[in-house]
């Protein structure tokens, strides 16, 4: 990986006072593809309506930050389809921003943070991912290739780039993806970032889960996607080194994503509440796709963890016309089969991503489980029928 390039940003007085409480949004895999589906990428206008709710939050959130896949490929042409999120930003003109340029709201009060995930290394949703140390549309559109903190009187907040796909043996297998993880580099800049700040709240925020364990969806519904131990779709360098320096600096939280789950563990991988207060808390917030959030309330004693959130916003009437019919998808991307999680009986299309329907399911259970196998590597758009309403969602054959 080339050299790391490390950078401090700090939060303005104006923004977070020197000692109160403040808080701010975790968010992860918004998976942004501008793929035109109905006119229409439903996972941005997901983005585009949550973060019109975020800012009309009472106490309104300090900032938000993104733990990665912002694009869905971050590679592909043209420009890693960034300018799809980004025109919902603000300034929604700017190219190769720094940290913290982009803001939520019109007024600029609530900027939005972004480290990447490992779909912004791929070149193509088709085949198999391909992956390499160039971030070219990332840093154009979103923000400058490096690890930063941000810092207040009260907490640092340090947020890194776990990797791209990676196999612990070195042979590319899609069912056994890490991230590449941590150079040698990043774990110095993490210690010296934490030793200088000894006396603050610790948060450290990235794309991969450091520990993995089974948890929910965003709907609620258990998460039945494979995780072998507490290394399962986690990364590989330096990952033994990061949680023992989570352990000796009393980090409190890590936030991360990847897995389109909820769920919080401790470093053995067992599962516990948001704020267990007897050591650092590994937690993930599912996908932003599926309108998934947490607050994070930062005290002076303590970092709150808020259960999972759903935006409550329908941003066109397409994806969901009634809050009591939601759709799950799991494994997602999958190779061999996926399994369709319905709160209500359904009729179920499966379609092209260009609207040629391929297949139909009636009367569809709670849950469906559906062979790929002869399905060629793409992405395909599952759309559910009831009588509460319509439901849309995309789905990767890999």
């Amino acid at each position: 990986m080339k050299k790391q390039i490390l950078l401090i940003a700090t939060i303005w007085a104006a923004t977070v006072s020197s000692y109160a409480q403040f808080s701010f949004v975790h968010m992860s895999d918004l998976h942004i593809s501008n793929i035109p589906f109905q006119n229409s990428d439903t996972n941005a206008h997901y983005f585009r309506s949550a973060i019109k709710e975020f800012a009309g939050l009472n106490p309104k959130p300090h900032f938000v930050v993104v733990s990665g896949d912002v694009s869905n490929v971050g590679n592909e042409a043209p420009d890693g389809m960034y300018p799809t999120i980004t025109r919902y930003l603000f300034p929604p003109t700017l190219t190769n921003p720094g940290i913290g340029d982009y803001f939520i709201d019109s007024a600029r009060t609530v900027p939005i943070y972004f480290t990447p995930g490992n779909h912004e290394y791929w070149v193509a949703l088709s085949q198999q991912p391909v992956s390499n140390d160039t971030l070219k549309y990332y840093t154009k559109y979103i923000t400058p290739d490096r690890d930063y903190a941000i810092t207040t009187e009260l907490a640092v907040m340090v947020v890194l780039r776990s990797g791209h796909d990676a196999s612990p043996s070195g042979v590319p297998n899609p069912d056994d993806i890490e991230g590449s993880g941590l150079s040698d580099d990043q774990i110095t800049y993490l210690r010296d970032i934490l030793s200088q700040n000894s006396t603050k709240r610790k948060i450290i925020v990235f794309h991969h889960p450091a520990v993995n364990a089974i948890g929910t969806n965003s709907d609620g519904t258990p998460f039945l996607g494979h995780v072998s131990d507490t290394a399962d779709n986690s990364f590989i360098n330096n990952r033994t080194r990061f949680l023992n320096i989570c352990d000796s600096n009393h980090v409190d939280l890590v936030l991360n994503g990847h897995e389109h789950q909820n769920v919080a563990a401790n470093r053995k991988g067992d599962t516990i509440g948001e704020n267990w207060p007897y050591g650092t808390r590994y937690v993930q917030t599912a996908a932003g796709f599926n309108r998934s959030y947490r607050i994070i309330t930062v005290e002076p004693d303590f970092v709150s963890v808020s259960k999972p959130k759903r935006s409550n916003s329908t941003p066109f009437g397409v994806n969901e016309l009634s809050n009591s019919f939601h759709l799950s998808v799991f494994p997602n991307p999958a190779s061999d089969k996926i399994t369709i999680g319905c709160n209500q009986k359904a009729t179920m299309d499966i379609l092209k991503i260009e609207g040629q329907i391929i297949r139909t399911i009636n009367n569809a259970g709670m849950q469906t489980t559906i062979d790929l196998s002869d399905l060629s590597k793409g992405v395909y758009i599952i759309k559910a029928k009831t009588d509460a309403g319509i439901a849309i969602m995309k789905f990767i054959k890999q």
